[in-house]
């Protein structure tokens, strides 16, 4: 039998939780704090709703290409197997994986881009400090408190950039030294880059329909390297590139960092310890070389995205009709947070049928 060697906690693992905002819940018997964290952030219907929101290509252009829910669920995946074999705590970061992309609007960056834009008067639109108003304001769990009431740790992971950290410092009150970080936060976020860029790639070759043979002479080392040598079809062959590919990835950050961490004379600075976090030079050269492709090829191309950019259009005429139907006037900030709130909420398909709703009249023969 072969027994798995248990990993050593570093200095800077976090073991416990500090606490939450609103103290008072119901003790649980059978699981730790950031056990009741990811039952918080699982049964949420803010987590529920990422099935029908565009990841990089929308849900309506095929069932097979990734979600945010689907490519939620492959982060976490990622993130517990790193943190666990380095020894951290392994059920904060899969919180911190499952909440990640909360706030992402429908129609994918192009729709925050849009909301960004229309917001502009009133400090724009940003997906990470939506994560944090859906876990701290918008999100129902109880009679006695707002939002989830999920621990501090698992709310600074949440917390990334300048507005979101800004917003938790208000809420609570604490100066900016006093905010928290972990390096559970850092492995979810080197997860969420694993996950995006390989299986982007697969939804690319999905989306073009190219043959093997194309797939074969892309000239990318990341998908040479992890292509099988079996000549299968190419379902099959995309499939056991992504395996060889997380799997590479996913083992050399481990023992790169592992080797980084044990030369390192201080661990307990977390800031220090996730700077160790990485891959060797050898693969980070060819997994850059695989994201500029995805960059050039993928992420700027108009037509590829045509579905989500035509998803903008929907949801900026969405926005008028609700600023003259709530008759929302100039500097009237709270209002126009409220839309936000509101419009960013919404699945890819509930805002096209609230926009056909409102834009294309029914045929009176219609059922």
């Amino acid at each position: 039998m072969v027994t798995q060697e248990y990993p050593r906690k570093p200095a800077s693992a976090v073991l416990h939780s500090r606490g939450r905002r609103y103290e008072g819940d119901t003790p649980d018997a059978y699981r730790d704090e950031f056990q009741r964290d990811v039952g918080r952030i699982l049964y949420c219907k803010a987590f529920r709703r990422l099935a029908y929101k565009t990841q990089v290509l929308s849900p309506i252009e095929g069932d097979h290409f990734r979600n945010r829910l689907t490519h939620t669920l492959e982060v976490a995946q990622m993130a517990k197997a790193i943190s666990r074999v380095l020894g951290f705590n392994e059920t904060l970061t899969e919180a911190l994986a499952l909440a990640h992309d909360l706030g992402h609007p429908p129609f994918g960056h192009q729709g925050e881009a849009v909301l960004d834009r229309l917001l502009t008067d009133y400090g724009g639109f940003d997906h990470n400090l939506q994560n944090l108003r859906i876990v701290t304001i918008l999100e129902k769990k109880s009679h006695r408190y707002p939002g989830l009431n999920v621990t501090l740790e698992t709310l600074w992971g949440i917390a990334k950039g300048k507005k979101a950290k800004q917003f938790l410092r208000q809420l609570y009150g604490v100066a900016e030294q006093d905010q928290v970080f972990t390096v559970e936060s850092a492995i979810s976020d080197l997860a969420d880059d694993f996950s995006y860029t390989v299986h982007d790639l697969d939804d690319y070759v999905r989306y073009h329909k190219l043959n093997l043979d194309q797939v074969r002479r892309l000239p990318l080392d990341m998908v040479q390297t992890c292509l099988p040598d079996a000549a299968v079809d190419l379902n099959t062959t995309m499939t056991m590139w992504m395996r060889n590919a997380i799997n590479l990835l996913v083992t050399d950050a481990i023992e790169t960092s592992r080797e980084r961490l044990a030369a390192l004379l201080d661990e307990t600075d977390p800031h220090q310890v996730a700077g160790c976090l990485g891959l060797s030079p050898e693969v980070e050269r060819s997994y850059q070389a695989l994201r500029h492709f995805l960059y050039t090829k993928m992420y700027r191309d108009i037509n590829l995205k045509g579905e989500a950019l035509r998803g903008t259009l929907v949801l900026e005429q969405l926005f008028h009709h609700y600023v003259k139907k709530w008759e929302l006037q100039p500097g009237d900030t709270q209002g126009y947070l409220r839309l936000s709130d509101y419009l960013s909420g919404m699945t890819d398909r509930y805002a096209i049928a609230a926009f056909q709703d409102i834009y294309i009249p029914r045929s009176p023969f219609t059922l």
